[in-house]
């Protein structure tokens, strides 16, 4: 499937902006990703949950209507098109709930989480509406909670100037898979010395849109901004809390916080980048690691959005132009699944039947072993389809994918981006499970084990990646305004 609306307007044609933000926190009964037996319900809550939204509508191009768009950024660990079993697409019915209540097409909808790991199990890597009575419901009024953020933002749209630039923060993430010179993967361990490390791709870039609209002269004297709304993003798996009872929005939560508050912002929204292979310099620790990585992300994101109110900092062109597209790639050879679950059903009789905590412990680890393969083998068989989806935003590139995809892909298509600023939004639109690169399979490790992590197979992200930069160079080139 592929589709592209463009809108752009010349001279004084400007795009209409809203933004917003609803609070989504659960009810402690939902569970989080945990390790056996894989759902545990929360406790308390450390911070809350938010869907922020962005609507924007495009100047119409002579006979056409006016394009309409809507960016929503989500605290959660990544929403599953499969999340309440195999015959529905909650992406899909999230979309449509969208354009229900704001008219904003469901195919110009952007979905996108941070990936937070102290969030809702949204992911279909464990059944959640099985083990979860309270599931379906839940799941229900979220994406009802996800498309008033979009109403809202659409009802609050006005002319905005859009202005973007791209920060750096360094010192936040480190690739979790690091080569050393004498062939060892290093994972989650002690960073070697730098003479040691013969790879460690990253990307510490922090792309920023600034929206402000105008005030009356004698509301804002000087020029000064009425209203801001923004646009954050980075790549870093935020696990600095995991598999831990308390409800957190984890470091994205601390810099989109302090972003609105000291820059008086509307909403900003945060998109997580291409970070499959990324993660927190010291791995899974505290809360106060999880403040310490926001301050630093958001003080970047804030030192960059301020200057560019400056006097002299150019607008962005009005340029407005949606594309998606559906890839369709291989899909990883699956194990036995009848063998699978009568191993299961050995081992969790052999867990019951323990005589003690360490057999239990043992057994448990196995279970956990044969379990994660079954699941892997109950999520469908043929080619695994993979949304691509690009919006041209002003002169910048959002370029989403539905994956985990590894850095060095992320990498490959802001270098590739004719745009000045541009936005790799992985874990969005869906949830596919990692997306390594062919070195990544050959090196192993956890990413590319057998389990509902990874479904595709050895070479599916040149092709991801291949897709995403062609879209997003025709998005780009259809959504230019007219000379």
């Amino acid at each position: 499937m592929s589709a592209v609306d463009p809108a752009a307007g010349g001279g004084a044609a400007a795009l209409r902006l809203g933004f917003a933000r609803v609070d989504v926190t659960p009810p402690l009964a939902i569970p989080y990703l945990s390790y056996y037996p894989r759902q545990t319900a929360f406790e308390g809550v450390h911070d809350r949950l938010y869907a922020r939204a962005l609507a924007v509508e495009g100047a119409a191009a002579p006979g056409q209507a006016p394009v309409r768009a809507a960016v929503v950024a989500l605290d959660s660990l990544g929403i599953s098109r499969h999340v309440l079993g195999p015959d529905g697409d909650y992406v899909e019915t999230v979309r449509r709930e969208v354009e229900r209540r704001s008219g904003v097409p469901a195919g110009n909808v952007l979905l996108a989480a941070s990936h937070a790991h102290s969030t809702p199990q949204t992911t279909d890597i464990a059944a959640l509406a099985g083990d979860c009575p309270e599931a379906p419901a839940w799941l229900e009024g979220l994406a009802g909670q996800i498309a008033d953020a979009v109403a809202t933002a659409w009802g609050a749209r006005r002319p905005a100037t859009l202005r973007g630039a791209t920060g750096l923060c360094h010192g936040v993430a480190w690739n979790r898979r690091i080569l050393t010179r004498d062939g060892r993967l290093v994972r989650l361990a002690q960073r070697p010395p730098d003479d040691q490390v013969v790879k460690e791709p990253r990307d510490d870039r922090v792309p920023l849109l600034l929206a402000t609209g105008a005030a009356a002269a004698a509301d804002a004297p000087g020029g000064a901004a009425a209203w801001r709304g923004a646009l954050m993003g980075f790549t870093c798996h935020p696990t600095t809390v995991q598999v831990q009872p308390l409800v957190s929005a984890d470091y994205p939560g601390v810099a989109c916080a302090l972003v609105e508050r000291e820059l008086g912002a509307e909403a900003c929204l945060f998109l997580q980048g291409a970070c499959g292979n990324v993660g927190p310099v010291r791995a899974t620790t505290d809360f106060q690691d999880v403040d310490v990585y926001g301050r630093a992300l958001g003080g970047e994101a804030l030192r960059v959005l301020s200057l560019l109110e400056a006097r002299d900092a150019p607008a962005m062109s009005p340029a407005l132009a949606v594309g998606r597209e559906t890839v369709r790639v291989a899909r990883r050879p699956l194990p036995d699944g009848a063998a699978l679950a009568a191993q299961a059903a050995a081992l969790e009789a052999e867990i019951g039947a323990a005589p003690d905590a360490t057999a239990r412990a043992a057994a448990i680890g196995r279970f956990r072993r044969v379990a994660e393969s079954l699941r892997l083998s109950r999520l469908g068989a043929g080619p695994v389809a993979i949304e691509v989806q690009a919006l041209r935003l002003g002169d910048a590139l959002l370029v989403a994918c539905e994956g985990e995809l590894f850095v060095e892909y992320g990498n490959r298509i802001k270098d590739a981006s004719p745009a000045a600023v541009t936005f790799v939004a992985a874990y969005a639109n869906g949830y596919e499970g990692y997306i390594p690169t062919p070195a990544a399979w050959d090196e192993g490790g956890y990413e590319v084990s057998v389990g509902p992590w990874t479904r595709v197979w050895r070479d599916a992200g040149e092709d991801v990646g291949a897709a995403a930069v062609a879209l997003a160079r025709r998005v780009w080139d259809e959504g230019a305004p007219p000379a």
